[in-house]
């Protein structure tokens, strides 16, 4: 499997995420179009719903644009009726990926054992046709990758 499967991991990431946002259509236009133009890149969005009506909308930026992308938002915060907005910048992004992924049945189960067996929780998850993206903290990165590595055969990075 080691030729099919890359471990990607990034620990210059943050998270932040505007709580109970309207739920409604136009906004993540309205939050992401602001960001783009603003010339901010985002790495991974999860929308939660937590009540009619309502929703939590993290992303993940590079960690060095935190606090001018939590300028660029505040303004929104009215606007998109969020009841705060908070950050996180003790995380890490680890990611599988490879071209035949979709094709392979329970490689997303396999990914999330593998980081539960290493007593990792997983924040949020993000997939798409080639990777899976886990957010976990900071501090079990190492642990992540040694353990993605055993479970997917791939030989340690020097």
């Amino acid at each position: 499997m080691s030729d099919e499967v890359q471990i990607i991991s990034n620990t210059d990431v943050s998270k932040v995420t505007l709580h109970s946002v309207e739920d409604r259509p136009g906004i993540a236009a309205d939050i992401f179009s602001t960001l783009g133009t603003q010339g901010f890149n985002i790495e991974l969005v999860s929308s939660v719903p937590v009540s009619k009506g309502k929703a939590n909308l993290s992303f993940v930026i590079a960690k060095e644009e935190l606090p001018s992308v939590l300028a660029a938002i505040e303004p929104l915060k009215r606007e998109v009726k969020a009841e705060k907005i908070s950050h996180d910048s003790r995380i890490a992004l680890v990611s599988i990926s490879g071209h035949e992924l979709i094709r392979q049945a329970g490689i997303a189960g396999r990914m999330f054992k593998s980081l539960s067996s290493a007593g990792i929780n997983i924040e949020m998850i993000s997939t798409s046709m080639s990777s899976i993206t886990c957010i976990i903290s900071e501090e079990s990165m190492v642990d992540a990758v040694k353990a993605l590595e055993r479970e997917f055969e791939i030989k340690p990075h020097k």
